[in-house]
């Protein structure tokens, strides 16, 4: 008969009556289970560097720190907004295309942000202070294109003059002016 030479690990014994369980030396350093996150097949640190970097490029592009990307990403998706949001209330289009606008730029500002801490740092003890830091840059720089434009610091673009309304409802298919 054969004896296999990897001697089994003795089975640990019940604690007696009145005494306490102390845990396995061998179990405590041992890290906790994580929730996945995307990347999670990857190493943790390339993982995070590429989700981070997504989130930095699609903020940058919804942000108003790119310049070109108002008629081609911002617009549509302020109007589609607008559009969406005024069906009950068919004079609100304007309004709510404005609102749409800055709710693309202020998402922009977090998605930069939280992309950066995503990709930069190790995750944070408490990421609501994170989301309230994003909401009050936005708002301030918000703000602060408001005050420039009000003492005409900077001038208004030549499409938000006259007739609004007549402008974005000329940009709206017919299929959607029904």
């Amino acid at each position: 008969m054969h004896t296999s030479p990897v001697a089994a690990a003795p089975l640990p014994l019940a604690p007696a009556a009145g005494q306490q369980a102390s845990p396995d030396p061998a179990l405590i350093d041992q890290p906790q289970a994580k929730s996945p996150e995307p990347g999670a097949g990857l190493p943790l640190s390339l993982g995070r560097r590429i989700w981070g970097g997504t989130l930095m490029v699609v903020g940058y592009l919804l942000s108003p720190l790119c310049w070109w990307n108002d008629l081609a990403i911002n617009l549509p998706l302020a109007l589609a907004f607008g559009y969406l949001t005024s069906r009950p209330f068919p004079d609100a289009l304007v309004p709510l295309t404005v609102l749409g606008y800055w709710l693309t730029n202020v998402v922009g500002f977090m998605l930069m942000q939280q992309g950066t801490l995503t990709a930069l740092q190790k995750p944070q003890e408490h990421p609501n202070r994170t989301l309230r830091h994003g909401l009050i840059t936005s708002t301030l720089y918000t703000l602060a294109i408001a005050l420039l434009l009000q003492f005409h610091l900077i001038e208004t673009p030549d499409f938000l003059q006259g007739d609004v309304l007549a402008q974005l409802t000329a940009l709206l298919p017919d299929w959607l002016q029904g």
